[in-house]
């Protein structure tokens, strides 16, 4: 779930912001960028948790200037499960405040008004707040009553689902104006057996069951956002949103504009799923707009991922629905292969076989050796393994990996590898 603190500039967003997610919380930041503008993170309540969104990083300039509500902020608004709307105590109520408000309520958002700098408030302004029902007075400066938010937002927020007990889960990503939008939207219209739309309070972020071949599945997607991003300068809110459709899905579509090429943004973007360990299928989406050396054209987009050269990729077309009826025959694929199990005897008889015919990678003269290698785990396929030496290189690491796919196929799926000393 998704949860945002908004008010207008100086109320104590950041202050909250930082003590809802604990001083020792680890900040997203695969995202390039953040190190100065940290808006969002995963906030732990108990055994629940959610992202969170703090719009100071996002909107406060703009307010200072107009003293309205900016897209940022609306955005943030529309791609939340929760709000949590700051007023100051030392202030009276504004305009702004009062819009923000009437906002929240309008689009039936689950909310919690809550009034900070309680401990320096102004008795003249205070009935103001009063008002408010189930309104939660604070102090960020001394912690005062942060545990009863807690507990409020404890009671909003819903109980996580785990991977393995829900639907393959999948996210459509990748970056601005790629048209995310209209391949889940032509997925839709091709892809006939909808079994339901779960879209809950949140608009523009949508989980939509899908049905093929006896299987479901079930889509992560934030198009209606997306549409918004557009028209403004959103990619930080936009990157934060998508990372946590990454978090929250074992295969990603990624979607890649073919009529602009492989991109710097789009490489970052392959690196983190990559190191997510999600499965992959690469989408080259507006393939109706390459007109010339098409063949070329898709050679050289491979060849600039070549570093998930594991995954399918496949030309596409929203627009004209051209091979959106093959997507879900690659997600069946990557599916397989994701949940794969590999047996400790194959897999020890083929890096047997492997050792006797290759040279092995040295380390400080001393030959590699693996001693016994184990599948430990599926989503993602993961293996322990035991050599006779204390580090092993990243080209030996590459070595076993490539030698993973060669033998034992696991298309689509990044493997992750533990090697251990014995």
């Amino acid at each position: 779930m998704i949860v945002s603190i908004v008010g207008r500039p100086n109320v104590g967003k950041s202050s909250l912001f930082n003590l809802l997610i604990g001083k020792n919380k680890s900040i997203i930041s695969d995202i390039p960028g953040t190190t100065r503008d940290r808006i969002a993170d995963y906030m732990y309540i108990k055994d629940k948790s959610a992202m969170l969104i703090d719009t100071g990083g996002l909107n406060d300039k703009d307010y200072a200037l107009s003293k309205k509500i900016n897209l940022q902020t609306q955005a943030a608004i529309e791609s939340s499960d929760i709000v949590i709307l700051v007023f100051d105590a030392k202030e009276p109520l504004n305009d702004f405040d009062i819009s923000l408000f009437k906002m929240i309520a309008k689009l039936k958002k689950k909310y919690i008004v809550v009034v900070n700098k309680i401990d320096e408030k102004n008795e003249e302004f205070f009935y103001d707040y009063i008002r408010f029902k189930n309104a939660i007075f604070i102090s960020t400066k001394r912690r005062t009553n942060l545990n009863i938010l807690k507990e409020r937002l404890y009671e909003l927020i819903e109980k996580n689902v785990k991977i393995e007990d829900a639907n393959t889960r999948l996210a459509i990503v990748g970056r601005t104006n790629v048209g995310k939008s209209s391949l889940f939207n032509a997925i839709l219209r091709k892809e006939r057996s909808i079994v339901d739309n779960n879209a809950g309070t949140t608009r523009d972020s949508v989980e939509t069951l899908i049905k093929y071949h006896e299987k479901t599945y079930k889509i992560i997607d934030t198009a209606g956002l997306r549409l918004k991003l557009k028209k403004e300068s959103l990619d930080k809110l936009a990157s934060y949103l998508t990372l946590f459709s990454i978090e929250r899905c074992d295969i990603a579509l990624f979607v890649i504009d073919a009529s602009q090429g492989v991109t710097t943004q789009d490489l970052k973007i392959a690196s983190i799923l990559e190191r997510k360990h999600k499965g992959i299928i690469v989408l080259f989406n507006k393939w109706d707009l390459v007109e010339k050396d098409a063949e070329k054209v898709f050679k050289d987009l491979k060849n600039r991922l070549s570093f998930i050269n594991f995954v399918p990729f496949l030309k596409v077309s929203a627009k004209e629905s051209k091979n959106i009826d093959k997507i879900f025959k690659y997600v069946s694929i990557v599916e397989e292969y994701y949940n794969k199990r590999v047996s400790t005897h194959n897999l020890n008889e083929a890096f047997r076989f492997l050792s006797a015919k290759h040279h092995a990678v040295s380390v400080n003269s001393k030959p590699i050796r693996i001693k016994f290698i184990n599948q430990v785990d599926i989503k993602p396929p993961t293996f322990v393994i035991f050599t006779n030496v204390k580090k092993v290189p990243k080209n030996y690491e590459h070595f076993v990996k490539n030698q993973l796919y060669s033998i034992f196929k696991f298309t689509g799926c990044p493997l992750k590898l533990i090697f251990k000393n014995d």
